[in-house]
């Protein structure tokens, strides 16, 4: 039994070498999704992440001896799968990965227990779950500075206490999508919206990004986020997990925590938390509408204003490679649209601003248009909050004034902390009430020096800026 085992731990060993390193998530369209339904089980790759793979946990050997006795049975006859009393007619839980074949999410015991028994392809079904890059560009386009978080299972597709739900979708839908939602859910999301609030559902079970969001979209409701796979096991899951908590938290100066019976509401740089009870007497749904009305009305007393940075474009996100470190071309081709270079670490710089609760403005004197402006930064992911170019300053800073004023006033747009290159700009921020970073040189450590110039700057505001 002992020389079996450490067999076994040897094979998986070998399996986890194949792909540690060297594989990584990617998104499996739609169609592989709806019609790959069987897998060579070559193309299987364990996740070294796993309790599974992990030498101080590793398989259960009971279960996979059970296992393969049934797997053996399947080989045999496919047809007495219902007669099994185990899980081993159940299609594993894959993700694809790169350079090649899935990996396995849920079903590491069938998966070992089947290669032990020779059978040479497996039932799968195929998931996009939720990673940090899909988290990013989700907080890229957040709303608000508050949200409210809701299990899927439980709350989304959970009946009300009195067994209402809305109505099932119509053919072929209701084949695709077996899922009800509780009564109201799309009129609470709309309600939310409006008062300030961004959804973000979370599930434990492996559902698909993809999947979620087109059932929603099927009740024609949106939500701002979707984390599938939070069960999901290992020190590396665990990591990712408290790296997205912090990316979270800087974002939102309040989450609220709801459930069948409460809200829990807290906000960012308090200690304490408020409890809000839900009686349970109507409809879950008219509960939370109003309990929420009262948080929200609270909110509307204390209205906050988020403090703005602005960076001039030419010689400081604009820059040549024959002197700065760039981010890489665009491809063909945009290439030709967008000739412009930005500096290295433009777009992590911009996202981080925004996700610490600034906003994050262009203020240039040239004459590039804002949507030539805007379509560039785009397709490096990122989205301003505002853009003022030549044209707008002189039509609004400039009007008719008779003195010359400067070729950049970032006071008239509320600009707090303005980032050029001109020594002359900078100069002009203690006559004019503004704060500035002189940034022209190449500088590694650019990013985090201006992200520390804006904290100096905020953190004497707090009360008058959203921190």
């Amino acid at each position: 039994m002992a020389a079996q085992k450490n067999q076994q731990i040897s094979f998986i060993e070998e399996e986890v070498r194949k792909v540690k390193g060297e594989s990584y998530p990617v998104r499996a369209g739609r169609m592989e999704r709806a019609l790959v339904r069987k897998v060579d089980r070559r193309k299987l790759h364990p996740n070294p992440n796993d309790e599974f793979c992990l030498p101080e946990i590793g398989p259960n050997a009971e279960l996979i001896s059970r296992y393969e006795k049934d797997f053996r049975t399947l080989r045999d006859d496919p047809d007495a799968v219902r007669f099994l009393d185990s899980s081993a007619g159940e299609p594993l839980e894959v993700q694809k990965i790169h350079p090649d074949g899935y990996m396995i999410l849920n079903g590491h015991h069938r998966w070992l227990a089947a290669t032990l028994a020779g059978v040479t392809k497996l039932p799968v079904r195929i998931v996009n779950l939720t990673q940090e890059k899909d988290i990013r560009k989700m907080l890229g386009s957040a709303r608000h500075d508050k949200r409210i978080t809701l299990d899927l299972e439980e709350i989304v597709f959970s009946a009300d206490r009195d067994g209402k739900t809305e109505k099932p979708l119509i053919f072929p839908f209701n084949r695709i999508y077996t899922e009800r939602l509780r009564q109201g859910i799309p009129a609470l999301f709309a309600y939310l919206a409006s008062g300030g609030y961004d959804v973000w559902l979370y599930s434990s079970g492996y559902e698909s990004l993809d999947y979620v969001r087109e059932l929603l979209r099927c009740y024609h409701t949106h939500v701002t986020g979707i984390v599938t796979g939070t069960a999901r096991k290992g020190p590396k899951d665990s990591k990712a997990r408290e790296e997205l908590e912090k990316m979270l938290a800087v974002k939102y100066r309040r989450t609220i925590h709801a459930d069948n019976d409460s809200l829990l509401v807290i906000d960012s740089g308090k200690k304490d938390f408020l409890e809000i009870p839900l009686p349970g007497k109507a409809s879950w749904t008219a509960e939370m509408i109003e309990a929420m009305s009262g948080v929200i009305r609270e909110d509307q007393r204390q209205p906050r204003e988020k403090m703005r940075v602005s960076f001039d474009l030419d010689e400081v996100l604009f820059v040549s490679p024959m002197t700065h470190k760039t981010e890489p071309p665009l491809p063909f081709p945009l290439d030709r649209i967008y000739r412009e270079r930005l500096r290295l670490g433009t777009p992590d710089v911009i996202q981080t601003l925004q996700l610490m609760g600034y906003e994050v403005w262009v203020y240039t004197s040239s004459f590039r248009s804002e949507k030539y402006i805007r379509h560039l930064f785009r397709h490096y992911g990122v989205r301003f909050d505002g853009i003022v170019n030549g044209s707008r300053h002189l039509k609004e800073v400039q009007r008719d004034n008779k003195t010359i004023l400067p070729q950049k006033l970032p006071n008239r747009y509320r600009i707090t902390l303005h980032v050029d290159d001109e020594e002359v700009i900078c100069s002009l921020g203690p006559q004019y009430g503004f704060k500035t970073y002189r940034l022209d040189a190449q500088d590694d450590e650019w990013k985090e020096k201006i992200i520390n110039r804006a904290e100096q700057i905020r953190k004497p505001m707090t009360g008058s800026f959203d921190g």
